[in-house]
């Protein structure tokens, strides 16, 4: 179904897109048609995208994630290294008990 819609323009906007519309070699009616079309297929991928986490967020989140897991790998390794010199220094304590007694 067709339909006939009048509006008025700016004039600043009407002159923009005269000279849009003569710079792609399109009538002012395919401008618009395409303007329209453009702006609808914004507002469903806007809605569709809804939940979303943005690109730029996702990165940065993801980024500050792997830089946690870097540290928490680095404090496992030392609290590995603790744990050995823990143990080693544990039995150092009971080989010199038993010369004590």
């Amino acid at each position: 179904m067709k339909g006939v819609i009048s509006f008025r323009l700016e004039a600043s906007l009407l002159e923009e897109l005269d000279r849009v519309s003569k710079e792609e070699g399109k009538t002012r009616t395919g401008i618009i048609k395409e303007a329209i079309k453009y702006y609808l297929q914004h507002i469903h991928r806007k809605k569709d995208s809804e939940g979303f986490v943005p690109f730029l967020e996702y990165k940065r989140t993801n980024e500050e994630l792997k830089e946690a897991l870097r540290r928490i790998s680095e404090l496992e390794a030392r609290i590995a290294q603790l744990s050995k010199e823990n143990e080693h220094l544990r039995k150092e304590a009971q080989k010199r008990k038993r010369w004590f007694f």
